[in-house]
């Protein structure tokens, strides 16, 4: 067996900080371990084993169309966020007219650039506020520790997507051509940037050590997890990449956001109060089925779309749909901040 390590609930000098969102088991599984699933999907594809088409639609029809619903559940499903946030729920449903307005001017190639840059940057603001949250529930908030945190994040996962582009002519081709001159040469900066970055980080976490200072054992737990995922899927030779890899990173984002949502959406307990939120909240088979049928509706139609070409109108119901995604990716960025809405902090009792 290990040697004792001091488990703390206030972070004290010469502890381990083993303070969790949840709980550790269900932190450990769902934030942490759930990375496996990417792994093995990884495996599955790779191998031959598990076809493109398939692996695609299933993911985004029962997995990843049902969390962009869980954040419709805590927003237009309930009542009072309805009430509180309406300019900016209501505001945010124009993301549906941005891609068909871009398709009809001739932007279409542009268009979806800049919609699968914003998907994989969402991915990796994820990992961020959960590195967030684990940090403000060990006092982990030094100055030139967030600062740290914040740069190893960035380039950390920005390098392997940037040379996962340098690498594979199926995603260079889905670069702007003004762009691509300069894709090998940002890579090798990120690459420089991250080395270092990385190894003052690792200095720093030495100084916490022998200075007594809790080391936050969550926050490793989540980066070990996060980042050599990453790197391992987007830097493996695989056909069809830019596809593939859609499904593959994101299922572990998936399973993160959708054991979130199941956490904080314990709090609607009362149907006057929160609507139709309750219901769907009420039991996880109420949360499954809402979040399936909106999988139907939503990415059914996309999967097909994706499989006709790229004819014209193609494209406008492609881009239509994407503001599905877009307004996940804005309003996720909205309503989580602990800081700004007490409501959240308590739900998630931080």
């Amino acid at each position: 067996m290990a040697a004792s390590a001091e488990i703390i609930t206030k972070p004290v000098a010469g502890a381990i900080s083993l303070r969790w969102i949840i709980g550790a088991r269900d932190d450990l599984i769902w934030f942490i371990g759930s990375v496996v699933s990417s792994y093995a999907l990884l495996f599955l594809y790779v191998s031959g084993i598990l076809p493109l088409l398939p692996m695609v639609a299933i993911w985004a029809i029962l997995i990843d169309a049902p969390h962009v619903f869980g954040t419709f559940s805590r927003t237009y499903f309930d009542r009072t966020e309805r009430k509180n946030r309406a300019r900016l729920l209501w505001g945010s449903l124009l993301f549906f007219a941005i891609g068909p307005v871009m398709v009809l001017a001739g932007a279409g190639f542009v268009f979806l650039f800049v919609a699968a840059v914003w998907a994989y940057y969402h991915l990796v603001k994820q990992h961020y506020g959960f590195m967030v949250l684990y940090k403000k529930k060990n006092g982990d908030l030094a100055r030139i520790d967030n600062a740290l945190d914040r740069l190893l994040l960035l380039f950390a996962f920005n390098y392997p997507f940037v040379e996962f582009i340098a690498r594979d002519p199926e995603a260079m081709a889905r670069v702007p051509a003004v762009l691509r001159g300069g894709v090998n040469g940002l890579s090798k900066l990120l690459l420089g940037a991250t080395i270092l970055i990385f190894a003052v980080w690792i200095v720093r976490q030495v100084q916490r050590t022998i200075t007594g200072e809790p080391l936050n054992v969550p926050k490793y737990l989540l980066l070990a997890a996060a980042i050599p995922m990453h790197w391992i899927v987007l830097l493996t030779p695989m056909p069809h990449k830019p596809i593939a890899i859609v499904a593959i990173l994101t299922i572990y984002h998936n399973l993160q956001y959708h054991r979130l949502i199941w956490f904080h959406n314990q709090k609607y307990k009362s149907r006057e109060k929160y609507g139709a939120a309750e219901l769907i909240s009420r039991r996880l088979l109420y949360y499954i089925g809402f979040g399936i049928i909106f999988g139907v509706i939503y990415q059914g139609p996309r999967q097909l779309l994706n499989n006709l070409g790229s004819s014209f109108g193609v494209q406008l119901g492609v881009s239509f749909l994407w503001g599905y995604a877009f307004i996940h990716y804005y309003l996720d960025s909205k309503i989580w901040r602990v800081r700004k809405d007490p409501s959240v902090g308590k739900a998630l009792n931080m």
